[in-house]
């Protein structure tokens, strides 16, 4: 963990001054505003311009972790006067100059003329140990620049050179740009090696390199296909809602046709159409479950949610934030011109040999429209109750559970917690040949073999308690009613409960026990509670150490009794971060649990309306704290993931 020290050198701006993006005048500037204003410096910074959010990330996310690359700053005079590239009297000289202003020891040289651009290159690669290369020498691949979208190589100052098996080699010139690469390794899903060049102009560079490509693709006159094929179309799921109001200035039909052609010929551009594909083939690389494509000023900003937590993996320029949108909605089958109200679409698209579901959803706001877009990968439905993470006496207390003729099974807990996949789970254990399985989702997520699922829609009336009581005259053994939102749909799926009905539902309740009280509240009979519910399965998922780079370390007593370990434990475990995992130290998720099963004497006190204390006294059950602390002492996850999730 950073020493306070570390931090406040973080965010202390010297960098930023280091690097030439602002002057020291600047600096000064914003540092006694922010006195003054109470607004933090970097935030007055970008509110006038005077550098970018992806300046600034670069250099407060990456410069700083470690003082080994400070240290190398500060030699690299030395490294210049051992090759005999810098006189002794010059290095004083520009040593004396970056004390004055601050700025980097490398500028100083090349601009007073004592070394040329390619000397500082060379030096810099023997203090990173990194590879140089003469930028000459070096001419792109196709399929490297094919690999890379422009803008992508533009925004991250990465010329691609080579590629071969799943190594892109591209070029840098400074060796900051490492560090940043591995978020671009995680969107391309390719392994990245870092050369070391000089040039003048880089952009400039990689921009007549793209050009001669655009120029050879075109004499060919071949299309290039792309990585993401849509299926053929389906019924839609959702459609745009618009207000009587929107429909007043609707434009004129031929003002709309227009509209529409100019929008779909910016998003069929080839920037936009490859920036999209990069990024959905990019997310999947990379395991994530969400895409968030959030409009902000001056740059969209791009974030994948891997293991259940939102990753910055790039920027969008602000010429291809529209593009891009509209390229979304074109393969989603949403209106391109509707930007003022929220619409949900659906992609069924092949990556490879995957199927994949893509639920889009959009949302104005007041810098543009936001972009979410959720992965639903066809293959991926679990087998059985025995993937989910279970404790052994837990599971076998679950599929004891769901043999039960009748009665409403619970799973609780909040959104992303893995209700739905424990749902599906459970379902699979369930005989389709001689069951009959109706599910009620909004929306149906994936489709179960052999089993009728009901796609939700309240437009058409088609509500969760509407369709519930329609079900009811179905002659179903099991039914799954995908959330109990309100008491109308709690009173009819209790009814269900009682009548000879396996019911299973989920609620949105911090543990088990919490869910007793939510029915309450909801104004169901204590005694149809007590009657109707089975079980509760309280539930959470946490992030797996990653198996490449687990590490073990001595914890000391603070941390032990945050966690509630006894001192006596001497070895723990975490991730330290490796290109298998995404330099994150986790890799791939399991769920935690309490199982809460509602025994005779426990229906009892829920039929007199005890206290959900007095209740918890008699109830024996395995709780997610104490689950999850063992999964601690087992190495599977770290004692990090237990202070993320677990309520002290």
């Amino acid at each position: 963990m950073a020493s306070k020290k570390d931090t406040e050198y973080k965010l202390n701006g010297e960098e930023l001054v280091r690097q030439d993006l602002i002057t020291r005048e600047e600096l000064n500037e914003v540092k006694a505003k922010e006195v003054s204003s109470g607004t933090p410096w970097y935030k007055l910074l970008i509110q006038q311009h005077k550098i970018t959010f992806q300046a600034l990330d670069n250099v407060l996310h990456y410069e700083f972790h470690s003082k080994e690359t400070r240290s190398k700053h500060q030699t690299l005079g030395e490294t210049l006067l051992s090759m005999g590239k810098v006189s002794e009297e010059q290095l004083v000289q520009a040593l004396a100059a970056q004390k004055r202003n601050g700025r980097l020891l490398g500028n100083i040289i090349l601009e007073n003329g004592f070394a040329t651009r390619e000397s500082i290159a060379i030096a810099l690669s023997h203090q990173y140990d990194m590879e140089y290369i003469n930028i000459k020498k070096a001419p792109s691949n196709d399929n490297a620049l094919h690999i890379v979208p422009e803008n992508l190589a533009v925004k991250n100052q990465m010329l691609p050179v080579k590629f071969s098996s799943d190594k892109l080699t591209v070029l840098v010139t400074s060796p900051q740009h490492r560090e940043k690469l591995k978020d671009v390794a995680v969107l391309l899903g390719k392994r990245i090696r870092t050369v070391l060049t000089s040039c003048e102009d880089l952009e400039q560079e990689i921009r007549l390199r793209y050009a001669k490509l655009d120029e050879a693709d075109t004499e060919k006159n071949t299309d290039q296909p792309s990585p993401v094929k849509k299926k053929a179309p389906q019924k839609k799921q959702a459609k745009s809602k618009k207000t009587k109001s929107a429909a007043k200035v609707s434009p004129a039909p031929k003002q709309k046709e227009s509209l529409i052609a100019e929008i779909s010929r910016a998003a069929s551009g080839s920037s936009a159409v490859k920036m999209v594909d990069t990024i959905i083939e990019g997310a999947v690389n990379a395991g994530a479950t969400d895409i968030h494509i959030d409009p902000q000023t001056p740059e969209s900003r791009v974030r994948y949610r891997i293991d259940g937590v939102l990753h910055d993996i790039m920027s969008i320029p602000e010429q291809l934030q529209h593009a891009i949108v509209s390229r979304i909605k074109i393969i989603s089958d949403l209106d391109i011109t509707e930007t003022r109200q929220p619409q949900d679409g659906h992609i069924s698209l092949t990556l490879g040999d995957c199927d994949f579901d893509v639920r889009v959803a959009t949302l104005p706001t007041y810098l543009g429209e936001r972009v979410v877009l959720r992965l639903l990968n066809q293959a991926v439905v679990l087998s059985g109750i025995k993937d989910l993470g279970l404790a052994p006496a837990s599971e076998t207390k679950i599929k004891r559970l769901i043999d039960q003729p009748y009665g409403m099974i619970l799973v609780t807990g909040p959104t992303g917690s893995g209700k739905t996949t424990t749902l599906y789970a459970a379902l699979n254990q369930k005989d389709i040949m001689t069951e009959s399985i109706v599910t009620l989702e909004d929306p149906v997520e994936y489709q179960l073999s052999g089993i009728n699922q009901v796609q939700i829609d309240n437009d058409t009336n088609m509500t969760f308690a509407n369709t519930l009581k329609a079900a009811m005259r179905q002659d179903i053994d099991v039914l799954l009613v995908g959330e109990i939102r309100d008491p109308e749909t709690a009173k009819i799926a209790i009814r269900a409960a009682m009548t000879g009905h396996l019911v299973f539902s989920t609620l949105h309740t911090n543990d088990a026990p919490e869910a007793i009280s939510t029915l309450r509240n909801m104004a169901i009979p204590p005694f149809l509670i007590g009657s109707a519910l089975t079980a509760i399965i309280g539930q959470r998922l946490v992030r797996k150490n990653c198996k490449s780079c687990t590490k073990s370390f001595k914890p000391n007593t603070t941390l032990l009794k945050s966690i509630g370990l006894p001192a006596s434990v001497k070895k723990l475990y975490r991730g330290k971060g490796c290109q298998a995992c995404h330099f994150t130290g986790n890799s791939g998720r399991t769920g935690i649990f309490e199982v809460f099963e509602v025994t005779p004497g426990i229906r009892e006190r829920i039929a007199k309306e005890d206290t959900i204390k007095s209740i918890l006294k008699t109830a024996k059950f395995t709780s997610m704290a104490t689950h999850c602390r063992s999964k601690v002492k087992s190495g599977l996850i770290s004692p990090e993931e237990y202070l993320r999730v677990i309520r002290l």
